[in-house]
């Protein structure tokens, strides 16, 4: 519709059309149009409906249409923007446009103060429209000043208390507010608030939002002051993200990139590659070092990809459960690798003995390739059951030493762990094997 107004030039329709409808719903139709139709809604869009606009949209397409104006009209939008949104927005700026417009809102801008923080630390996002009321505030008064402020912030389903320096004492929920009879002070019935700092990890914070059930997270800075709150809606955003990335990292993938031709994001990926096929190389040494083994008994080369693929599917799924875990902050994780093992010790039994029997039939069949077919058996009835049980304990071990040395848990993802998974599995296959077979 929005398109077919333009084009049939109807401007006062136009008007109308901008005037009400939805933020979202402009910015599902804004990129069907061309430059020169999008300049059109420009002349007719108000600034305040074209901030919306803007915070609807991804922040690399928000950007791209902040550098269609100059820097005075985008400081107009930015500053009818929640500080939060235009934050992230601005980063996607280039540097130089970054550094210009920053400039240009002054180092006492709300916005500005967000994007001093690193991206993975609370404050940066973190929005500072909120409600505070003092401790002896009458009800009465601090209900008229959250009406009176209601429309400059984000939320008002919780309404924070502070003392007078700002400094945080905890919170009163709305319907407790509303309910509260004159005469009565906010101090009267103050709640116990549970809240986060602003230097504090981002996914810490988006997990208390959830462990705690609450829509708003007030943050703290160093010295107790509150300086601002994550929404609900802004940590299911970080959520997103973060789960997205975990699960770029858990298939080996670099960033994924929206809307690249097939050249870019081939280039993208080639050192990914490339890093994988270099560390497994190990597998290839390891292999070679027992080629005397497989010389000898060819049946051993058949059964490699059975234990190989069955001990990566174990790793992976140990990996999965446990990098969940530390997502979500939840307990139990030695409880939880007891499990993990004793489960891939139990597999490893079932498994193993499948694999015994199904050796023991397929060397029957051909009898050209093994002349001990009971002891290959053996080789590889055990070598799947202990791989079994050491491809847990891998997928545990080396999430939980990243992080502890304060890397992302990750980055031991699918490949990387499996190459690993790969070499020991093939040192106790062949191993066993030479040791039982006297090679």
């Amino acid at each position: 519709m929005l398109k077919q107004l333009i084009q049939e030039n109807q401007i006062k329709q136009l008007k109308v059309f901008l005037d009400e409808v939805h933020a979202h719903d402009l910015a599902e139709l804004f990129f069907e149009l061309s430059i020169t139709e999008r300049q059109k809604v420009y002349n007719h869009i108000t600034n305040e409906k074209l901030a919306d606009l803007v915070s609807y949209l991804d922040t690399e397409d928000a950007a791209m249409i902040l550098q269609e104006f100059d820097l005075e009209k985008q400081k107009e939008i930015v500053e009818m923007m929640e500080p939060d949104d235009a934050a992230d927005i601005i980063q996607e700026l280039e540097e130089e446009e970054q550094e210009e417009l920053i400039e240009l809102l002054g180092e006492t801008s709300d916005v500005v103060q967000l994007i001093r923080y690193d991206e993975d630390e609370t404050g940066s996002a973190m929005t500072n429209l909120f409600i505070a009321v003092e401790p002896d505030m009458d009800v009465k008064a601090a209900t008229k000043k959250v009406i009176k402020e209601a429309a400059d912030v984000e939320s008002i389903n919780t309404i924070f208390v502070t003392k007078s320096d700002g400094t945080y004492i905890g919170a009163v929920p709305l319907k407790k507010l509303l309910k509260a009879k004159s005469p009565l002070n906010v101090e009267s019935i103050l709640e116990e608030y549970p809240y986060a700092l602003d230097k504090d990890p981002i996914e810490k914070t988006v997990s208390s939002i959830r462990n705690y059930a609450i829509y708003e997270m007030p943050v703290l800075n160093d010295v107790n002051k509150l300086i601002g709150m994550i929404t609900l809606d802004d940590a299911l955003d970080i959520y997103q993200e973060e789960a997205q990335e975990d699960f770029e990292k858990l298939a080996g993938l670099p960033e994924t990139l929206e809307d690249s031709t097939a050249l870019k994001t081939a280039l993208h990926r080639v050192p990914w590659l490339l890093t994988l096929l270099v560390i497994s190389v190990p597998i290839a040494l390891v292999t070679h070092a027992f080629e005397e083994v497989l010389a000898t008994v060819a049946l051993l080369i058949i059964f490699q990809p059975l234990i190989l693929d069955t001990a990566g599917n174990v790793a992976t799924q140990t990996l999965a459960v446990t990098l969940k875990m530390f997502a979500s902050n939840e307990r139990g994780l030695l409880k939880n690798s007891y499990r993990e093992i004793l489960t891939g010790m139990l597999n490893g039994f079932a498994i193993g003995l499948l694999a015994f029997v199904m050796t023991i039939v397929f060397a029957q069949l051909n009898t050209s390739l093994a002349q001990n077919p009971i002891l290959i058996a053996f080789v590889v009835g055990i070598s799947l059951w202990l791989t079994l049980i050491v491809a847990p304990i891998v997928a545990i071990v080396i999430p939980l030493t990243l992080r502890m040395l304060k890397f992302d848990p990750a980055v031991a993802s699918g490949p990387f762990i499996t190459t690993i998974i790969d070499v020991a599995a093939l040192m106790i296959y062949f191993g066993l094997a030479g040791l039982l077979l006297g090679v």
